[in-house]
């Protein structure tokens, strides 16, 4: 466990910085299915909803939580809790709000600022509350 603050938020952002590269990918993938879907069957008024909510789901649910967990936990670092519950709020709220700049376009992303602040927030978070023993 690191005894310096400052190398827990750097752990915390380079784990975060991971996740949130990971998460993209998956997000951006499964959105590109769904545009693919809704493309094979335009006469369908919901072609594509099931593979968009399912990439959003599982990417801001389950992946985003369970990779900054298991990160922060290879780093040998614990009682990262604020930082999971907290990140994966962060993301959800993020790719919420930034999901139809990938969804419009092939190839799009989601506003850099709106990434370098998750893993800022990220690198924030991941700081201890309680000083070490």
């Amino acid at each position: 466990m690191t005894r310096l603050r400052t190398g827990r938020a750097l752990k915390g952002a380079m784990v975060t910085a991971v996740a949130v590269f990971v998460c993209h990918v998956i997000l951006s993938a499964g959105l590109a299915t769904a545009r693919a879907e809704r493309q094979a069957h335009s006469e369908e008024a919901w072609a594509g909803t099931v593979a968009w909510l399912a990439a959003f789901v599982l990417n801001t649910v389950f992946v985003m939580p369970l990779l900054l967990w298991a990160g922060m936990r290879i780093l040998r670092e614990k009682d990262c809790h604020l930082l999971v519950v907290g990140g994966s709020l962060v993301w959800f709220l993020g790719a919420g709000y930034g999901v139809d700049g990938i969804d419009s376009v092939e190839g799009g992303l989601l506003p850099v600022p709106l990434l370098l602040g998750v893993v800022a927030l990220g690198a924030l978070l991941s700081i201890p509350t309680a000083p070490p023993d």
